[in-house]
C-alpha cells in the first residue's frame, strides 16, 4: 500500500508486524527474554530472526551476534537496583555492527534503527555494540543505572 511505503521512506527500510507483535509479547507478557532482529537479503525490511524463552540467559543472547553480521536485540535485563537492592527488569535494545561486517551493511543499520527503535515502546537504553566487549553485561547494567 502506499500510505505505508510512505512511512518507511526516511531509510527505506520496513519493518514487519512481527517485530513489534514479539516485542509486546517480551514487554508486556514476559514471555521472552530476547528477540534477535535482522534483515532481508535485499535490506529492505526488518524482521524477527529468533526469540528465546524467559528461561534464557543474557550470555545465549550474547552468542547471536555474529563476528561478520549486524543484527538489531531486544533483551529483557534483570539487574539490582542500587539504590533499593531489589531486582529489576528493563529493557536494552542493541545495535550490534562489528568491524568485519560488510560497510554497506553498517550504514544501512546505523540509519534504519530508529525505525525500529520507535516502534518498540518501553526501551529503557540503547546499546551501540561491536564486539564482545562492549556486550558485557555490567556495561548495560552500568548504563541501566545511568538513565
Amino acid at each position: 500500500s502506499k500510505s505505508r511505503r510512505h512511512a518507511t521512506m526516511a531509510s527505506g527500510v520496513g519493518v514487519s508486524d512481527d517485530c513489534v507483535t514479539q516485542f509486546n509479547d517480551l514487554k508486556l507478557k514476559h514471555s521472552l527474554k530476547y528477540i534477535v532482529y535482522t534483515m532481508n537479503d535485499k535490506l529492505t525490511e526488518i524482521t524477527v530472526l529468533k526469540t528465546a524463552n524467559k528461561d534464557a540467559s543474557y550470555e545465549e543472547f550474547c552468542k547471536e551476534f555474529p563476528e561478520d553480521k549486524c543484527r538489531y536485540g531486544v533483551c529483557d535485563c534483570e539487574y539490582t537496583d542500587p539504590k533499593t537492592g531489589g531486582q529489576r527488569n528493563k529493557i536494552a535494545f542493541f545495535v550490534w555492527c562489528p568491524d568485519n561486517a560488510k560497510v554497506k551493511d553498517k550504514m544501512i543499520y546505523a540509519s534504519s534503527k530508529d525505525e525500529l527503535k520507535k516502534r518498540l515502546v518501553g526501551i529503557a537504553v540503547e546499546m551501540q555494540v561491536n564486539d564482545a566487549g562492549d556486550m558485557e553485561y555490567t556495561n548495560v547494567v552500568d548504563k541501566i543505572n545511568r538513565v
